[in-house]
């Protein structure tokens, strides 16, 4: 019997990412409040690529990071459910001649890859996508296609356990200082319709899928880093 109650993964939430002219402002505006050279080093630290190693990017948007790591890489699975988002992703390792990826049409529910396969995931501000119940889906399947040791790096907008009030409205507030209107109402639909959660939630999802937590990182206030390990 069809589970007709199966999350609809490829449905929009939020910002709609199967909009060209959403995908194409997509690299501006996350430049304007993240450091994307940090963040790779920062991956670097944690994950340590080698040329033999297969990795897997969900949620992996216009393919920065799927590219940059993709270059340190056996193999890298990059997966959205958006086909905009996944053309300029395309696009942008032809130009620099990356031929080792390999683009999914996938989320995080849809992962079709066999267990053990994988070194490492990551997952940049797109889980937050999922209610918590399909988080722990998520993660669950995650788990499965993992290495034994294998690890997983989590980035994405995390409510902290207590003043989450305060640390949503100073964030917001943070975010037009930096982008003006466009980025103020980009993070208002963000918690009006999206599914960022506690923090211990996210702790509780991760642990009870079997990860360990090796380190964490809060920046911001509601921007949260989770290095986990299978």
């Amino acid at each position: 019997m069809a589970k007709n109650w199966l999350y609809q993964e490829f449905q929009q939430t939020g910002k709609d990412y199967a909009s060209l002219e959403e995908v194409n402002v997509y690299d501006p505006s996350h430049d304007d409040f993240r450091n994307i050279n940090e963040e790779y080093q920062l991956i670097d630290d944690w994950l340590e690529p080698n040329k033999n190693c297969q990795w897997a990017d969900i949620g992996c948007g216009t393919g920065n990071f799927s590219i940059y790591f993709a270059k340190k890489c056996k193999k890298l699975y990059a997966m959205d459910i958006s086909e905009p988002m996944l053309d300029l992703a395309k696009k942008k390792a032809k130009a620099q001649l990356v031929t080792n990826i390999e683009f999914q049409h996938s989320g995080y529910l849809n992962l079709k890859l066999p267990d053990g396969s994988l070194d490492a995931v990551m997952s940049s501000l797109s889980l937050h996508h999922l209610p918590d119940y399909w988080k722990a889906k998520a993660l669950e399947k995650i788990y499965q296609v993992l290495k034994p040791g294998g690890r997983l790096y989590i980035y994405d907008i995390v409510i902290p356990d207590v003043h989450g009030d305060e640390a949503i409205q100073g964030f917001i507030d943070r975010q037009a200082e930096r982008g003006g209107d466009f980025l103020r109402e980009d993070t208002l639909i963000h918690f009006k319709e999206e599914y960022s959660t506690y923090d211990w939630i996210m702790k509780g999802l991760i642990a009870k899928q079997g990860f360990s937590l090796i380190g964490e990182i809060t920046e911001d206030g509601v921007l949260k880093r989770y290095l986990c390990q299978k």
